[in-house]
């Protein structure tokens, strides 16, 4: 794979740091679970050390760049490649919905971009039934959270409703070329068949989650009491709070979803 490798120095801005261990690369090939039949987007293809190893399963690789010093090297890869497609530009800007779906998304994330792109992605898990992703530790321990701890927050609960989501393991800095300051999480996310929780409305319900952890340091009365319904009007937040069985001096980091659906459920639409 060494020999394979596109020469090129990383892009500080572009926060790239790019995949050299190839024990881990192995593990991301493993637990994608990849065939020939299969679509794969791959965002930040950086020096192709991972495209080429999802060429290698025979999958369809739709590789998104921005970096213009690399794209001339990826593009004589795709050249040679029929099973590559080259995506130049912006990541955040592309709209990932009007891909060939459904597609697994394999990535090894730009830090500044992963959570903003994995908030949008995770609306169509019929579109992206599997994420395999390497995201900075932080980013990793906020999807995987559950209630009761710092990390916990509005993305768990965001990512959460549609994806269980397991941190596969925690990646080292020494195993990326330049090495981050940081540690990394190799993360998987499998679309739930349903939702984790049903509300009647889910602009309400993730709306209501916002506001709830707007201040994480006040109580969830007084952040509620904040909050503007998007359809106007009052809510008597210690009547919904005392109807949905949740005790009002309790912050929102120690609620789960099915108790923020449960608040979600007696604010009318």
């Amino acid at each position: 794979m060494a020999g394979n490798q596109l020469a090129h120095l990383p892009n500080k801005r572009l926060g790239q740091h790019f995949l050299r261990d190839t024990a881990i690369l192995s593990h991301i090939i493993e637990i994608s679970e990849l065939s020939d039949s299969d679509r794969v987007l791959e965002i930040g293809a950086g020096d192709g050390t991972l495209t080429r190893a999802l060429l290698e399963t025979g999958a369809l690789v739709t590789a998104v760049e921005i970096d213009r010093k690399i794209l001339p090297k990826l593009r004589s890869l795709a050249k040679i490649e029929p099973r590559l497609s080259l995506i130049e530009g912006d990541a955040m800007k592309i709209d990932h919905f009007d891909l060939p779906t459904p597609m697994k998304v394999i990535s090894n994330l730009p830090y500044q971009i992963a959570s903003g792109i994995i908030a949008n992605l995770c609306t169509r898990p019929d579109w992206f039934p599997l994420m395999v992703l390497m995201v900075q530790r932080e980013v990793g321990m906020r999807l995987s959270a559950g209630p009761g701890g710092k990390d916990y927050g509005t993305l768990s609960l965001w990512a959460g409703h549609r994806y269980t989501i397991e941190i596969k393991r925690i990646v080292p800095p020494g195993a990326f070329s330049p090495p981050p300051k940081v540690e990394s999480a190799l993360i998987l996310m499998e679309a739930r068949p349903s939702p984790r929780v049903e509300v009647p409305d889910e602009e309400i319900y993730f709306s209501l989650i916002r506001a709830a952890f707007a201040m994480r340091r006040k109580t969830i009365l007084n952040n509620l009491r904040s909050w503007m319904h998007p359809g106007g009007g009052r809510i008597d937040w210690l009547q919904v709070l005392e109807t949905a069985g949740i005790e009002t001096r309790r912050r929102a980091e120690t609620l789960g979803a099915e108790e923020f659906a449960q608040i979600a459920r007696l604010i009318p639409s």
